[in-house]
C-alpha cells in the first residue's frame, strides 16, 4: 500500500471549526468558491491574511492531526540538498538534524514519494508556509531567517511597557504589539497577533465575562493592577478583530505644582459650588490633573467627595475628607443613574468621569446648580469648543436656557494637551485656563458668545486666564518643547510666532 497523507485540508478545517477559530459561515466567506477544491496553502493564506492564527499555531495543528513534531522555530540549520525550484514546488526543505529530516507544508503522497527518491528515508516535521518561506530564503539566498519571537502571553507586553517606561500599550490583530514611549510609538519584536491569541489573552486578564461583553458590544473597560503599576484597559475592535489599549496610571498622584498647573486652575479646588471642566483629547492627562485637584481637596478640606469613574484610575487619599470612589458596572449602572444616586448621599464634591451624553450633562449641571462642586471631563481642545459641545447637546429650544445656566454655574475650564519635551525625557503639559468673570459670563449668555470667548480669555490675563497658544509659546520660550512640536497644536500660527519672538 502506498503512502497515505496525514495532513489533509479536511482534517485541518475540522480542527478550525471544532476549536471555534472559524465558524462555517466565516470559512465560506474566507475561501469562497475555492472551498470545493481547497488546498492547505490556500487555507493558510486565508488564515494569515485575516490574522486568525499565528504561523506557529498552524504548524502545531498540523502536528496534532498527523503525529509529526511541529516546527516551532525557524533558526534551524538548513541544507540545500534539493534544488531551490524543487523545494519551492514541493513545499519542503531539508533540516540539519541528527536524523534525515524534512520540514513540509503538507505530506501529499506524490511529495513524499519524490522526496524519498531524492533523499532516501527521512522524518517529517510539520511547518507552516510562512516558516518554510523564511527557511528557503535562509538556505538558498544566504539571508538570515528572521523569526520574531512568539508572544506566549500578554504579561510579556506589560513587562516591556513597565521596563521601557511606556505610557500606553496597543495590541491589534494582524500586527505586533506597540507601546508609546514619550509620545512616540515603538513596535515590539514579536510576531503578529492573531485573533485566537487575542481572545485567550483578553479572557486571561479580564475574565470570560468581559471577553463576552467585548465581543458583543466591542467596548469594555477595566482597571488592571500589575505589580507596582496600574493600567486602565479598554477592549475594543477594528475590522480584523478585537483590540486592547492599555494606559499606565501613575500609582502616586502628582501634586498640582509638579504638573505645572497654573495658580488660577489650582484655585478651583477652593470653590464651594459650581461646574469645573477639564478637557482635552484622549491621552492628554485629564485624569491625572483631576486626580491632583481632588487629592488636594481630600487632604486639605473637610468634605464628602464622590467620584463616578469608568474605571477607577487613581486611588484618592482620605485626608480630612470622606472619599467614595465608584466604578461603572461595579457600583453604578450608568452615569446619569450614578449622579442621581450620589446626590442622595450628602456630597460636597462630585467627579463625573466623562460627560458623554445629554442625560449626564443635564444631571451634572443640575448638581452644580443646586450647590455642589462638580468636576467633569470632555474630549474638547479648548474652552470655546467645550461650551459649544455642551450647548449643542441640548435641543434647539433649550439652548438659550442652557447658555444662561452656564453663565451662572460654569466656574472654569482647564483645557490641556501633552507635547514631547526637547530633552526627550517625558512630556510637558500646556494648559488653557478660562476663569468665570463678568466678561466670560456675558460671552456665555450670547448665542454667538463662543466665537469671542477666546478673545476674552486673551485679554483677561490679570484674572489668571491664558489661551492654549499662549501656553504653548511660553513652553517654547522656556525651551521645554520645540517650536515644531508646538506648531502642531496651535490655533493661530502667525500670532503664535509673534509670541515666541516676544512681539
Amino acid at each position: 500500500m502506498g503512502y497515505i497523507s496525514k495532513i489533509t485540508p479536511e482534517k485541518f478545517l475540522d480542527v478550525l471549526l471544532k476549536e471555534n477559530v472559524l465558524t462555517e459561515v466565516e470559512l465560506i466567506s474566507m475561501l469562497g468558491e475555492s472551498r470545493h477544491r481547497v488546498t492547505l496553502p490556500e487555507i493558510e493564506k486565508g488564515l494569515l491574511r485575516e490574522a486568525r492564527l499565528s504561523a506557529i499555531r498552524i504548524s502545531e495543528i498540523k502536528a496534532e492531526i498527523s503525529g509529526y513534531s511541529a516546527l516551532t522555530r525557524i533558526d534551524e540549520k538548513t541544507l540545500p540538498d534539493i534544488d531551490l525550484q524543487v523545494a519551492q514546488e514541493l513545499g519542503a526543505i531539508v533540516l540539519d538534524r541528527p536524523t534525515p529530516t524534512v520540514a513540509l507544508i503538507e505530506d501529499l503522497p506524490e511529495i513524499v514519494n519524490r522526496l524519498e527518491t531524492l533523499l532516501g528515508k527521512f522524518e517529517i516535521v510539520a511547518c507552516s508556509m510562512m516558516q518554510l518561506n523564511e527557511l528557503i530564503k535562509a538556505c538558498y539566498s544566504g539571508k538570515v531567517a528572521v523569526q520574531r519571537e512568539f508572544l506566549n502571553d500578554i504579561y510579556t507586553v506589560f513587562d516591556e511597557a513597565v521596563r521601557r517606561g511606556a505610557s500606553d500599550i496597543h495590541i491589534s490583530v494582524g500586527l505586533p504589539p506597540v507601546i508609546r514611549v514619550n509620545g512616540r510609538m515603538e513596535e515590539l519584536p514579536f510576531q503578529n497577533i492573531d485573533s485566537e491569541w487575542m481572545r485567550s489573552e483578553i479572557a486571561r486578564i479580564g475574565g470570560k465575562v468581559r471577553l463576552a461583553k467585548a465581543e458583543k458590544k466591542f467596548d469594555e473597560d477595566m482597571a488592571f493592577p500589575y505589580g507596582a503599576s496600574r493600567f486602565r484597559v479598554n477592549f475594543g475592535a477594528d475590522r480584523k478583530g478585537l483590540t486592547i489599549a492599555a494606559r499606565k496610571i501613575p500609582t502616586k498622584i502628582p501634586n498640582m505644582e509638579d504638573l505645572g498647573l497654573p495658580r488660577a486652575a489650582q484655585n478651583f479646588c477652593n470653590l464651594d459650588r459650581g461646574l469645573v471642566l477639564v478637557t482635552g483629547p484622549t491621552g492628554s492627562g485629564k485624569s491625572t490633573t483631576l486626580a491632583a485637584m481632588l487629592a488636594n481637596i481630600a487632604i486639605n478640606q473637610s468634605r464628602h467627595i464622590i467620584t463616578l469613574e469608568d474605571p477607577v484610575e487613581f486611588h484618592l487619599p482620605m485626608g480630612r475628607s470622606v472619599v467614595h470612589q465608584r466604578e461603572l458596572g461595579a457600583s453604578f449602572t450608568s452615569f446619569p443613574d450614578g449622579l442621581r444616586q450620589a446626590l442622595r448621599q450628602d456630597p460636597d464634591v462630585i467627579l463625573v468621569g466623562e460627560m458623554r451624553d445629554l442625560d449626564t450633562i443635564k444631571t451634572a449641571t443640575a448638581a452644580a446648580e443646586t450647590g455642589h462642586l462638580v468636576f467633569g471631563t470632555l474630549h474638547t481642545f479648548d474652552s470655546s469648543a467645550t461650551v459649544t459641545r455642551i450647548v449643542s447637546a441640548f435641543p434647539t429650544d433649550e439652548q438659550d436656557q442652557v447658555r444662561s445656566l452656564l453663565a451662572y454655574i460654569l466656574k472654569g475650564i482647564v483645557s490641556q494637551t501633552l507635547l514631547p519635551t526637547m530633552n526627550g525625557k517625558g512630556r510637558a503639559a500646556a494648559f488653557e485656563i478660562m476663569v468665570s468673570n463678568p466678561a466670560i459670563a456675558n460671552n456665555l449668555r450670547k448665542i454667538d458668545g463662543q466665537a469671542t470667548l477666546r478673545q476674552t480669555i486673551e485679554i483677561s490675563g490679570k484674572d489668571g486666564m491664558q489661551t492654549m497658544d499662549s501656553a504653548l509659546a511660553d513652553l517654547v520660550r522656556r525651551r521645554i518643547v520645540s517650536e515644531e512640536a508646538a506648531l502642531e497644536k496651535v490655533t493661530d500660527p502667525e500670532a503664535f510666532q509673534k509670541r515666541v519672538n516676544g512681539k
